[in-house]
């Protein structure tokens, strides 16, 4: 072997390696496959954007109902009444009037008065 052929062939395993999601979706006979990864990859860039506060409440929400809880069980507050705040993070905070307060984080996790910091 000569050093020239092992540059080469170096250049061609580094190309290959940066453009696998291109060379996979290239080679796959199905259209779908294709359209699929480029989904995922659309939805995991969707999942790390923050959330809007409507689409927080309505997660809020959710978690109330699924708990047998009403739009008004937050502390003797109605879910549209409570004080909504946007974290650096993208998170939000919803607090009553008596300071309890509800977080919802950008990944949609839940964490309510009483609940143990993480």
């Amino acid at each position: 072997m000569t050093e020239q052929k092992l540059i080469t062939q170096n250049k061609d395993t580094t190309a290959n390696s940066t453009n696998d999601d291109t060379d996979s979706s290239e080679s796959s006979s199905s259209v779908e496959n294709s359209s699929s990864s480029e989904s995922s990859s659309t939805q995991s860039t969707t999942s790390s954007t923050a959330l809007t506060e409507s689409q927080a409440k309505q997660i809020l929400r959710n978690w109330a109902k699924s708990r047998g809880n009403g739009d008004d069980d937050f502390g003797g507050t109605s879910l549209d009444d409570l004080n909504a705040s946007e974290g650096d993070n993208g998170s939000w905070s919803f607090v009553n009037d008596d300071g309890l307060a509800w977080g919802v984080s950008s990944t949609g996790k839940i964490h309510a008065p009483g609940d143990p910091i993480q």
